[in-house]
């Protein structure tokens, strides 16, 4: 498609008809529609992990297991926040080049390094779970295999977690290639 053709296309599509003031106003942080939706889905899950911290201590017998146990718990849940913290910091601040491409780039190695803290940071709270859910069980045959039934259900999420970012990743590198 030459430039003259693909201009011509691109006028003939009908967006939305937006003022400047419009955009001004979508552009600021507070206002942008997905950046809402984010911080509304971050502000449910702080309450929901918030409210599972203050009741895990009673409700599941906190105070019956050692110290060590409930920290590995608290620093398992701190690391679901910190991890949606980031999602929402990598949505924030999406530019950083001169270009689209150099942009694009710069996006990728973000969306990497978020791939890798994803899974990373999802260890530490299946671990705190694990662990604390099964402190002082006096495990026999059926609870080994239980245990191990809930193992491999955490090892598959992290393997599909894994697919489901390298998917992403190779899809974002394959429009980075149409640019070059």
């Amino acid at each position: 498609m030459e430039l003259n053709e693909l201009k011509t296309a691109w006028n003939k599509v009908n967006g939305p008809i937006k003022t400047s003031e419009e955009i001004q106003q979508m552009l600021k942080e507070n206002n942008h529609p997905v950046l809402k939706e984010i911080r509304k889905q971050l502000l449910i899950e702080i309450i929901l992990w918030s409210a599972f911290l203050m009741a895990f201590y009673n409700w599941f017998d906190g105070d019956k297991k050692p110290l060590f146990i409930n920290i590995v718990m608290i620093i398992g849940v701190i690391t679901a926040l910190a991890h949606n913290l980031m999602g929402h910091n990598l949505s924030k601040y999406l530019d950083a080049g001169n270009t689209l491409q150099a942009s694009m780039q710069y996006y990728i190695v973000k969306v990497r390094t978020y791939m890798i803290a994803s899974v990373i940071l999802r260890i530490p709270l299946m671990s705190g779970f694990l662990l604390f859910f099964t402190f002082n069980i006096s495990f026999n045959y059926e609870k080994y295999i239980l245990l191990a039934l809930l193992v491999a259900f955490f090892s598959l999420q992290l393997y599909f977690l894994c697919r489901i970012w390298s998917r992403r990743l190779k899809k974002l590198k394959s429009t980075l290639s149409e640019f070059l």
